[in-house]
């Protein structure tokens, strides 16, 4: 339950960062922001990915 958790809780934190970057751009690039946020889950699942992967939890 206590992994299930902290995994819900990653995600969530993880669609706010993208959220609010995709925000902060929206003011210059206009809807192209949404690539911003699409980066930021992107690479943030991919450090994820590479620490499992890696042997870290």
């Amino acid at each position: 339950m206590h992994e299930r958790t902290t995994t819900v809780l990653d995600a969530a934190g993880l669609l706010l960062l993208a959220g609010g970057a995709g925000a902060g751009a929206y003011r210059w690039l206009g809807w192209a922001a949404l690539a911003v946020s699409g980066l930021v889950v992107l690479s943030g699942s991919w450090l994820a990915g590479r620490s499992v992967k890696g042997g870290r939890t």
